[in-house]
Formats: C-alpha cells, sequence, structure tokens
C-alpha cells in the first residue's frame, strides 16, 4: 500500500540517522553526566534527531521521486532503480546507443564496455544527492532484430538511504533514450 512504502523509508531513516546518533550521545553524556542518565539524554537525543532527519530528509526524497515518477510504490522510493528494455534493433546497434545514452547523464563515464558479452558499466561522479552512482547495462540478443537491455541504477554507497530520486532519474532517462532510437529506426526503415 501506498502509505505502508512511505511509512518504510521514514521508519529506515529514523533508525539509520537516531540509533546511531542516540549511541554517540549516550556515550558522550555518559562521561558528562554519569551512567543512567547519560544513556537516557542519549536516548531521548537519538530520538529527536532521527525524528527530525526522517521528516525533512524522507518529505525531500520522497518530493523529488514524486516529480520523476507518477507510479508511488516501494520500488519508487527506493534508491536502485531497474528498467527491463526490449527494442526492435540488432544487437550491435543497440549497444551502442546504450554507450551512447550514458552521455545523457552528468559526470557520467563508461568503465567497462565487453559488447562480446553485452555488459557495459559507467560511473556517476559526487552530487549533492549521492556518494556518486552506478549505471550498468545488460544488452542480450532475442534475434536478428530484437535486443532485450537491462538498465540499472544505484548508488556506489550501498548504504544510501536516500537519493532524492537520482537513480530513478537516470534509468527513466535512459531507457526513454533508447526507446526514441528504436522507433526512429523502426518508423524510418
Amino acid at each position: 500500500s501506498h502509505g505502508g512504502e512511505k511509512m518504510n523509508i521514514y521508519l529506515k531513516l529514523f533508525l539509520g540517522t537516531g540509533i546511531p546518533f542516540g549511541i554517540f550521545m549516550g556515550i558522550f553524556y555518559s562521561f558528562r553526566y554519569g551512567f543512567p542518565s547519560g544513556i537516557v539524554a542519549g536516548l531521548f537525543a537519538g530520538m529527536f534527531y532521527g525524528g527530525f532527519m526522517s521528516l525533512i530528509v524522507g518529505f525531500l526524497h520522497s518530493w523529488s521521486v514524486r516529480q520523476i515518477s507518477s507510479k508511488n510504490s516501494e520500488k519508487t522510493m527506493g534508491v536502485h532503480h531497474l528498467r527491463n528494455v526490449e527494442l526492435r534493433l540488432p544487437y550491435d546497434k543497440v549497444f551502442n546507443f546504450c554507450v551512447e545514452s550514458i552521455r545523457l547523464i552528468k559526470k557520467c563515464k563508461v568503465e567497462k564496455e565487453d559488447i562480446s558479452h553485452g555488459k557495459i558499466v559507467a560511473k556517476t561522479g559526487i552530487t549533492w544527492k549521492t556518494w556518486g552512482d552506478v549505471i550498468s547495462f545488460d544488452v542480450r540478443k532475442i534475434d536478428n532484430d530484437r535486443t532485450q537491455v537491462i538498465v540499472s541504477s544505484r548508488p556506489a554507497m550501498r548504504t544510501t538511504l536516500v537519493d532524492y530520486g537520482k537513480n530513478l532519474e537516470n534509468v527513466e532517462r535512459i531507457s526513454s533514450f533508447l526507446k526514441e532510437q528504436s522507433e526512429t529506426a523502426y518508423n524510418s526503415g
């Protein structure tokens, strides 16, 4: 359900920021105010900080995601995105279009390109949204005129909880570009 998924991201943020902060503050306060009261103070500090962070960051993330996608689900709210695209084009052409599509993403460089296995891996630079992303392509031949592409985009840091829709935007842009190339070629051919 729509509400449950949004709750999920807020809960992850609350726990992911509140617990480390609470532990840190608990240790800090224990040195200052002694053991039991320091831990209690740390617990409250963690809850307050976690609540604040999950509300602010969670709201910004879900708002950013809604600007990109009309779908509002667990998958859209996540930071790892996949798109499965079937194109009416031969394998070699599709592979080259995949390499070309990387130019659409700012500060993105191809790290690995292997046409024989249909693998492309690209990395983006650090932005205010993420510590860089990893975009990968898995290109598979269906027959002489049809090719399947699986595009994946995720933050380079596996622990990233929010990306303000950056990886969703990456896969949406790339898959739209590939579909456009396929339609243009199909209509002109």
